[in-house]
Formats: structure tokens, sequence, C-alpha cells
């Protein structure tokens, strides 16, 4: 009797959404309708336009439900107007993809994957042009000429002749190298000697280039966030030139000086889905953990290089947290984050994807009302036990440059009460009475905390 009531109420629930389901031609080609009113996104694909044979069973897999196939996104059939549909909410639908926007595929009997890219009935802006070709969604208050603009942008793979290696900014937008945000002393890269787009010619010069500028800009110490890969060098040939991936010197000195970190290499290094899709879950705290002291380590001098693959998604992820750490602003970190597309490989990323990660990492719906990054940033490490204040405050000094933060402690300096920290976070003592030459972090009262140095 339970079994039949459940099913009788979920008929029952079925049948308005049907009677409300009646898509427009233009609902139809971009396979979507958005309901804003009801906070509803209704999926459509129309199988007059898309003629696919033999189906059995339709499901939406998406950004959404980390394309993994669920009950809840299965798709009914109205057999009188010759499409299938389901209904969602805002809620199980708002994730995005690379393109920023929720990207998502129709899967016809479990593993017939269509493609909106190879289907011209489908508006302009409504399939996103990167290496994916996923259909997006696009809702009523999204910037449409903007995600149309990036979707071009994605869809180009540059040359060689495409960027102007005579200037600084044609290095570092073809090596994805640069300054991280509100840092003075760490920069961001692609791998310094792993080849990832090895169809591209641009690649060679790629390693080039970060070589170049990580050797100009005295790099001493490395944050890898893929595996290590110093014992899998692999030759290939790139547009008809044979090409061997060879570990450079500057990477040479600083392996053999111990300075390379493998962030996660004891347990799991970090992944595409963790750093966007669950920061919360402790594996990203973690992670920055290990990041957090080897920076402030004093056996590990800067500058420094944080890199995975590519540069771009644990690289953004990682960085931006870094920047907001150190005193970004969330414009900043988004400005850096987009700067990764310059590269041209179709391996296009959008702010919002990034954001989507901050938010839930932070516990927040929009980032943009946090008004303090910063201190949001300092709260979530410390108050869930990752990191402690001291050694965010060292992480700061040893990323912005010590020579600008320090003030200089004088014979004069009261020794009133107050704690006293090794730029590591180990407390040495309560006051700054007797204290060894050195530089230090002193902390007095709630609000007051300084680096010195005597």
């Amino acid at each position: 009797m339970k079994t039949i009531m459940t099913t009788m109420v979920a008929c029952a629930l079925a049948l308005p959404a049907m009677a409300s389901v009646n898509p427009t031609d233009a609902e139809r080609a971009k396979c979507f309708i958005d309901n804003p009113q009801e906070k509803t996104l209704t999926f459509i694909m129309d199988n007059s336009l898309w003629k696919v044979s033999g189906i059995s069973k339709i499901e939406v897999l998406g950004s959404f439900n980390g394309w993994k196939s669920n009950p809840a996104y299965q798709m009914t059939f109205d057999s009188e107007r010759n499409f299938w549909y389901v209904t969602l909410s805002y809620a199980q639908v708002k994730v995005p993809g690379n393109s920023g926007q929720p990207e998502f595929k129709f899967v016809t009997n479990g593993s017939n994957y269509l493609n909106g890219g190879s289907k011209s009935f489908i508006p302009e802006g409504y399939v996103f042009l990167n290496g994916d070709k996923n259909n997006i969604v696009v809702f009523d208050d999204d910037d449409f000429e903007t995600i149309k603009e990036n979707s071009r942008t994605a869809n180009i793979i540059k040359k060689l002749s495409d960027f102007d290696l005579t200037t600084t900014e044609g290095q570092e937008a073809i090596s994805n190298f640069r300054r991280v945000p509100g840092t003075a002393n760490l920069f961001r890269s692609y791998h310094p000697y792993k080849i990832t787009k090895n169809t591209n010619a641009t690649e060679p010069y790629r390693m080039k280039y970060v070589v170049e500028l990580a050797t100009a800009k005295g790099i001493t110490c490395d944050i890898c966030l893929s595996e290590n890969e110093e014992r899998n060098l692999q030759s290939f040939t790139i547009a008809g030139t044979p090409y061997k991936e060879t570990i450079p010197e500057y990477y040479e000195e600083i392996i053999r000086n111990g300075n390379v970190l493998y962030v996660g290499a004891g347990n799991s290094v970090p992944t595409y889905n963790e750093v966007y899709y669950s920061p919360d879950n402790g594996k990203f705290g973690n992670w920055m953990k290990e990041v957090v002291e080897f920076i402030i380590d004093d056996s590990h001098p800067g500058p420094f290089q944080i890199h995975c693959r590519i540069g771009t998604d644990r690289t953004g992820a990682f960085s931006g947290t870094l920047g907001a750490l150190c005193g970004a602003t969330w414009n900043e970190i988004a400005a850096d984050y987009q700067l990764s597309n310059r590269m041209g490989t179709q391996e296009f990323r959008d702010y919002h994807l990034l954001q989507y990660g901050f938010q839930k990492l932070l516990g927040v719906e929009d980032i943009n009302g946090v008004p303090d990054l910063q201190q949001a940033m300092s709260d979530y490490f410390v108050n869930n036990g990752y990191l402690t204040e001291p050694q965010i405050e060292a992480l700061r000094v040893k990323l912005k440059g010590i020579e600008s933060e320090v003030a200089a402690l004088t014979d004069s300096t009261p020794s009133a009460a107050c704690e006293v920290y090794t730029l590591q976070g180990i407390k040495v003592a309560d006051n700054t009475d007797g204290l060894a030459p050195g530089l230090y972090i002193v902390r007095r009262g709630d609000s007051s905390r300084k680096i010195a140095i005597r």
C-alpha cells in the first residue's frame, strides 16, 4: 500500500509539470525554458530537431551533477509534441562549468552523448565553443553578449604568430607566467617541463618562456599541484619537429636544494572537481596547510613558483586563495584568473567557475558581498583548524616581501604584555624583553599585530 501511495503521489506531482511545459520554437532550439518567477529550468530535447532514433531513455548530464547519471535528471517523453523534458530547480542547475555557465549534454540510452556543437539549429551563445562544445544555460539576467564573446574567444587556437614574443606581455601570455595579485614573491605558470598540448606547435615555446621568465625572476622554490613527473619525461613530434621533455637547469637546482613541494604527494594530489566543487570537504584545507607551511619554512627562500599542468584550474584556485590571504581583492583575483585564456588552447575558463568555488569554501551566496575577503579567507582557515593567525601573518610577510613589511624595534619599545612568534607561527615569548636579534611576529591585544625586527 505504501508503494502504491508513493507512486500515486509521484504521478500526481508530475501531471501539472507536463501540462505546464509548452516551449516556444526558440526554447526548443536553445534546449531549455527559464522560468525566473518559479526559479525553475526545464530542459527540452525536441526530437524533431535532434532526429535521434531508437530512444528508450534520455537524461541530462552536466556540470551540476558531476556529469554522472542521476535519476533526478532523467527526462519524460511527451508523445503528443515529440519532445523529452525535465523540470529542475535553480538550486539543482546553477553550478558552472568552464564557461562560467551551467553546461550540459543529453545522453540517450545511457551511453550516446549528443553534442550541441554539431547542431546548427541551436542559436549562437547556447553552445560554448571551447574544446568540449557543451550546451550551456543562459539565464535572463546573465550578460549574454559577454558570454557570446567569450565563446568566440574560447574557439580560437592560437598560432605562434599570434604572440608578440618581443614583449613581456607576449611571453607571459604564451607561458601563462605572471605574478600572483597581492604578492611580490609568488608567480604562477604553466608546467616548467611537461608537455600537455602535444599537437600544438606553440608548446615548445610555452616551455621556453616559462623557463626564461622563472630564471629572470630568480625562482628558488616550486609548488607543484600535479604529480611528480621528474622520471616521466617523454618525447614527441610536434608540428613535424622532434621534441624531448627536459628538466630545465633552474629547476634542477631547485630539486637539488630540496625546494620542491609536491602537494598531496603523501595522500592524493589536488583535482579539478575538489578545488571548484567541494573545496570545503577538508582536502583543500589540508592542501593549503601544506603549501603555507612550505612557504613560511626558513629553509625555503622566495621567490616561489606555483603551477599544475596548464596552470589554470588548480593553479587558479590555489594562487587565488593565497592572493586573497595576502590582501588581493576579488576583482583583482578574478581579472588575473581570466588571463590564462590568453594562451589560446581551447581551454577557456571563466572567472564565475572560481567564484563558485570561493563561495562554496566560505559559505556565502555572493563573493561580491564579502566586505573583507582577506579577513574572511583567514577566518575560514583559522576557525577550521588548518592554519593559525601567526602562520597566515608569516605567509603575508614572506610573499609580500619582508623588507616592506617590517618595523624596527628599538630599546624604547615597551615590553608590555604581548605574544611573540617566529615566522613559522611558534610562540617564543610573552614580551619583547631579551629577544635575540631576528624577525618576529608581535601581537598585542585583539587588534594590533605587526612584524618586528631588532
